[in-house]
Formats: structure tokens, sequence, C-alpha cells
């Protein structure tokens, strides 16, 4: 009997809000999470999407109008730069996963390490984005 090969599958969503991104990013832990758990390579769409942040939805949503409001900002400017240092980290544990070495990669996730570090700030960077109003929506609230 021939058993086909499984691999971890990686689905791409596109994403419109700041909630969308942070689903995305939590797929993106689950993704790798499981690839360690069941000891198998990522696909060779998942590794291109983390060798390749430009590609990435969550990148696209930061260039795309629905953020558009929020490009002169500094809180969009950390995202942008969160964004890519995260899939620095997250090619590091592709790399282990994709070489086999599952066991490292599954304590690089779990661990306190710069990927947990990474993760977690981007998180916060794309909450507090979505916190922030632009001053022209700011300038018409009724007084308190």
């Amino acid at each position: 009997m021939i058993v086909p090969e499984i691999h971890t599958p990686y689905i791409a969503k596109v994403v419109v809000t700041p909630q969308d991104a942070i689903a995305t990013h939590v797929r993106w832990k689950i993704t790798l999470s499981l690839a360690a758990a069941l000891r198998e390579p990522l696909t060779e769409r998942a590794t291109r999407s983390i060798q390749h942040p430009e590609e990435c939805s969550i990148h696209k949503w930061l260039l795309s109008g629905h953020t558009r409001h929020l490009h002169g900002t500094p809180e969009y400017r950390a995202v942008c730069d969160l964004h890519v240092e995260f899939h620095v980290q997250m090619l590091q544990i592709a790399n282990l996963l994709n070489s086999g070495d599952f066991a490292e990669a599954e304590r690089r996730i779990n661990a306190p390490t710069p990927f947990q570090s990474a993760s977690n700030a981007l998180a916060n960077a794309v909450m507090a984005l979505s916190r922030h109003r632009p001053s022209s929506q700011l300038c018409n609230q009724p007084a308190p």
C-alpha cells in the first residue's frame, strides 16, 4: 500500500481589516506549530510566502487602500517593520522544519525566543494600528 505524502497546508486569506491581519498572523503560528507537531516540512508555497514578505497578505493589506489613511503614522511604520521582522523569525523556523529539525523548531515556536517576541510585537502593533484614528475623524467627533 502506498501512503500519499501529506504536507501541512498553507491557506492565504485576503486581509481587509486589522482583525483579519491578526487572524492571518495567528494562522501562520498555527501552520508552523502544526508542521512541527506532525513532523512535516512546509509546502513550497508556504516557504515561499515566508521568504517573500512582500507577497504576504498582511503586506498587501498594508499597501492597500484599507490602510492608506494610516500610511504617515508611526503606528503604520511600526507594523511594517515588525511584519518584516516576523518573517525573518519565521524563516528561521521554516528552515528548521524543512531540514527535519522539528524538535528545535517546536522549541523556538513555544519558548520565549526572538520568534515569540516578534510575534507578540507584531500582534500588539496591529492592535495599536486598529485603535489609531485619522486626525480628520478626530476633528469631526462631537465634544464630550
